[in-house]
């Protein structure tokens, strides 16, 4: 039977990019317009938070031997999480309106992060039926923190994840509330072979924060839609489980079996659960455990 519980009291502006550590049995996410950087026990005890150096902070991944790497406007940084200082790896400079969205870590241990596009944004706003061709970009850091561009080019980037054996890539693109799988070469980080898994074609959700469970199907953040959507490989719909948010924004597997799905939800909401951490228990399946970044101290 399906059991849904607050995981914290604490209430968030935009809650996004869960991630569990396995290592220290330790669940984190992020606020996005409060810069910070949140970790708890999966039953909402040893709370702490760290605070980014920057006035937004828009995807996380944590980091072997300590750490985090997050993305910021248009920057890609080494956070520190105890003493707050932050490292730049990589500022794109592709000009206004343009900023990462979210990321994730590859089976590899590289982080793979992709952009939103302001103009794609602006004419989904303006109502344009002539939309603008996605003009985001798809980026790779490696550990040695080179930045490489791989796939196609993206509008909204959202939900970035990996199958289990690391050689599909899912991410979203919000903008066209398109689900996609690229193919991908494990040995050199690069994606092709674009396809669309499915849209989101009813009114309002948006295909949101992403994550793959043991099976090889897709958990899908409906956005404004108050449920998370699960998808067979090929784009079928499997199930719909609502959730008490309006919009879910990224969902992640936790717990020491992985069989606690974590959603995080924007705050500015009327219902008493948005912008709160969910923890969803009796779904039957169990998550893939996730990478850390990198190596285990790099030295610029």
């Amino acid at each position: 039977m399906l059991e849904t519980r607050v995981v914290t009291e604490s209430r968030m502006r935009m809650g996004e990019a869960p991630v569990w550590d396995a290592d220290q049995e330790r669940l984190y996410w992020i606020d996005v317009f409060d810069a910070a950087v949140h970790r708890c026990a999966l039953d909402g005890g040893d709370l702490r938070s760290s605070r980014f150096p920057g006035e937004t902070i828009s995807s996380l991944a944590l980091r072997k031997g300590g750490g985090a790497v997050v993305t910021s406007g248009d920057g890609v940084y080494l956070f520190d999480l105890e003493s707050g200082a932050a490292e730049t790896v990589f500022e794109a400079g592709l000009g206004p309106g343009f900023g990462f969205n979210d990321g994730t870590v590859d089976r590899q241990g590289r982080f793979v992060t992709g952009m939103a596009d302001g103009a794609l944004i602006q004419a989904l706003l303006d109502g344009k039926k002539d939309l603008p061709s996605p003009s985001g970009k798809l980026y790779r850091v490696d550990a040695d923190l080179s930045v490489h561009v791989i796939g196609d080019p993206i509008g909204v980037t959202n939900g970035p994840c990996f199958d289990a054996d690391g050689t599909t890539f899912y991410c979203n693109d919000s903008g066209l509330r398109r689900v996609h799988a690229w193919d991908y070469d494990a040995s050199t980080g690069q994606a092709t072979n674009r396809r669309v898994v499915t849209e989101f074609t009813d009114d309002g959700a948006i295909p949101d924060g992403t994550t793959v469970d043991e099976q090889g199907y897709l958990w899908v953040a409906a956005y404004q839609g108050g449920e998370i959507r699960r998808y067979a490989p090929d784009g079928t719909l499997d199930r719909r489980v609502a959730v008490p948010v309006v919009s879910p924004t990224s969902v992640a597997f936790a717990g020491p079996d992985l069989d606690v799905l974590v959603v995080t939800s924007r705050g500015n909401e009327n219902t008493q659960a948005d912008g709160r951490i969910l923890a969803l228990s009796g779904l039957g399946v169990r998550g893939v455990p996730e990478n850390k970044f990198g190596q285990d101290h790099v030295s610029r």
